[in-house]
């Protein structure tokens, strides 16, 4: 039976009867592996998340992200030379890539902010600190957990030097999981109080401008 006999017969049935057959392939096709292994369904797993705090679906939001960095930006730089490095641990950036001539490239993929569902403007985050940014978004750069290291300094904030780029997935503006903004970790801004540690709040654009690109690759030329 081809593909064309099989939507045919499927568009003849009611909605009642798809639904029912649905149910039915379901029990004999698991979605995802992790239905196996949780032994419960995709669709209880995602009502549960819908049903979740906002703080619990921006990390589900932020590991989308990590993903869809890696199938949309990160595979397509195969054909430029660059290879995705596996990464092991937990390590203040989301990708390692590595050219063919033997560069390496840490890059750091966060999601734009929310607030109350909506995309946050930066000028909405604070009017007196990103005045000069109206129409720009904001994304949040500090890690998810916090804690303390030997030396009694917290481990939530990123240091300078720990990654090279900044890239920001623009989805809750755009609908599009697709598009990302990147800037050199050099032109974020730093915190007040300790320059060696960069600001929680980054404006970002919504289109190409000054260090800001929607392209990974200029940004690579700017480093």
């Amino acid at each position: 039976m081809t593909p064309e006999e099989i939507n045919r017969i499927i568009s003849s049935l009611s909605w009642q009867e798809q639904q029912q057959l649905q149910a039915e392939l379901r029990k004999i096709h698991p979605i995802h592996p992790l239905e196996n292994q949780w032994h419960i369904s995709a669709e209880f797993i995602l009502e549960a998340i819908s049903r979740s705090q906002d703080i619990t679906k921006r990390g589900v939001r932020g590991i989308v992200a990590e993903l869809t960095f890696l199938n949309y930006i990160i595979i397509p730089m195969e054909r430029l030379g660059w290879t995705n490095i596996p990464l092991i641990g937990d390590l203040p950036y989301d990708a390692l890539i590595q050219h063919s001539s033997g560069r390496q490239i840490k890059i750091q993929a966060k999601n734009q902010r929310m607030k109350l569902g909506l995309p946050l403007y930066a000028t909405e985050q604070s009017a007196r600190k990103f005045a000069g940014f109206p129409g720009w978004w904001v994304a949040e750069c500090q890690k998810t957990r916090s804690g303390i290291d030997a030396e009694g300094l917290s481990t939530r904030p990123y240091r300078f030097g720990e990654f090279d780029i900044l890239a920001v997935c623009l989805h809750p503006s755009t609908n599009d999981w697709s598009r990302f903004m990147f800037t050199p970790s050099v032109r974020l801004f730093p915190r007040p109080a300790a320059q060696n540690l960069i600001e929680i709040f980054q404006p970002v654009p919504p289109l190409k401008t000054g260090y800001w690109t929607d392209n990974l690759e200029e940004c690579i030329g700017w480093l």
